[in-house]
């Protein structure tokens, strides 16, 4: 037993020694590689400090670039200085709701969705049987009330009946006129049709339905128009006739044009179902939205008609320094200017 510990003793000597001999060779040979660590890091620093050298391609280019930087700030300058521009804008339109004046049943659909349709155009039928009798049996009582009459007003004459029995029998021939009218107005009211030229939309009749007075069919939509709404800030200068560029989201591949035609009575809030009072004492200032109506060149919507539909969003830019030619005149002159050329001889303009 106490040899083999001896033996593990003189073992472990052994090994502790050459880790001593190794750690000192390692120590020994530390400096150098520490040498031409430290050599090739101050070469690299030399090539990172190399001077920078100007060129003439280096100096043409950014002059170059400070021109183009220079002209693009003068243009939008001089573009931002009399233009006024507005995301907050969509298209609209005249919607017109159509209804039945009558109760009835529907017997005829003479329409389609998003159908181009005239002025006068038959939209829908409805029965007309029961207002048929209705009208046959006002104008018998009409057709009596008449004779009655005219036999009475011969009689009258003759003295063979008072003036207030004829005056009576007058009345009822009155009444049984208006009854007839009112009937054939009735029957007349089963044909539905287009009180205007526009496209069909929201179209909830079809035949066999029964539809009751007021209750919606369709609408017919005419014309469109943006409606921007400019912040009050941005309208000191615009005025009715101004050119205007026109963006509709819905078709980015074309850029319409048109005029600015009249400002709304009001801002925003003025028309809002719950208005803003400033004179509750927590006053805070907001720039409000006032609505512009812009109308579209005819021209420039030429083969779009049918796309620029009311509810696109729109974006607006008013050339505030331009008056477009022969549109100086809002769209609410232009219709007075037509109503008056149209006065009878001897009417007085007004």
């Amino acid at each position: 037993m106490p040899k083999i510990k001896t033996d593990r003793d003189n073992e472990i000597k052994e090994r502790g020694h050459q880790d001593h001999n190794g750690a000192g060779e390692s120590r020994a040979g530390s400096p150098a590689k520490r040498m031409d660590r430290e050599a090739t890091a101050t070469e690299q620093n030399k090539k990172e400090s190399k001077p920078f050298k100007w060129t003439f391609l280096k100096i043409f280019g950014l002059v170059a670039i400070a021109i183009i930087l220079v002209v693009l700030g003068t243009i939008y300058l001089v573009y931002a200085s009399h233009h006024e521009t507005t995301d907050d804008a969509y298209t609209t339109g005249h919607l017109h709701y159509i209804s039945s004046r009558v109760a009835g049943t529907v017997v005829a659909v003479l329409v389609d969705d998003n159908q181009l349709i005239k002025q006068g155009q038959m939209l829908v039928k409805l029965d007309t049987r029961d207002y048929q009798v209705t009208l046959d049996q006002a104008l018998a009582n009409s057709s009596r009330s008449r004779t009655n009459d005219f036999l009475l007003n011969i009689q009258k004459g003759n003295g063979a009946i008072s003036k207030q029995d004829y005056e009576q029998s007058h009345d009822t021939l009155l009444v049984d006129n208006a009854s007839l009218e009112d009937a054939s107005n009735q029957l007349s009211y089963c044909v539905i049709c287009a009180p205007t030229e526009g496209y069909v939309g929201n179209k909830t009749v079809e035949t066999g339905n029964r539809v009751e007075i007021g209750g919606a069919l369709m609408v017919v939509v005419q014309d469109a128009w943006v409606l921007a709404n400019y912040k009050e800030t941005q309208i000191g200068h615009m005025r009715p006739g101004q050119k205007a560029t026109i963006h509709v989201d819905a078709i980015p591949d074309h850029t319409f044009y048109g005029w600015v035609d009249s400002f709304s009575p009001g801002s925003g809030t003025t028309f809002a179902l719950l208005p803003s009072d400033n004179a509750t004492g927590n006053f805070t200032k907001i720039v409000q939205r006032v609505p512009v109506k812009i109308v579209f060149d005819r021209e420039s919507t030429r083969g779009y008609e049918s796309r620029i539909v009311p509810g696109l969003s729109a974006i607006i830019s008013v050339d505030l320094k331009s008056v477009s030619p022969g549109q100086g005149l809002s769209q609410n002159q232009q219709i007075h200017d037509d109503q008056q050329s149209h006065l009878q001889p001897g009417e007085v303009r007004q």
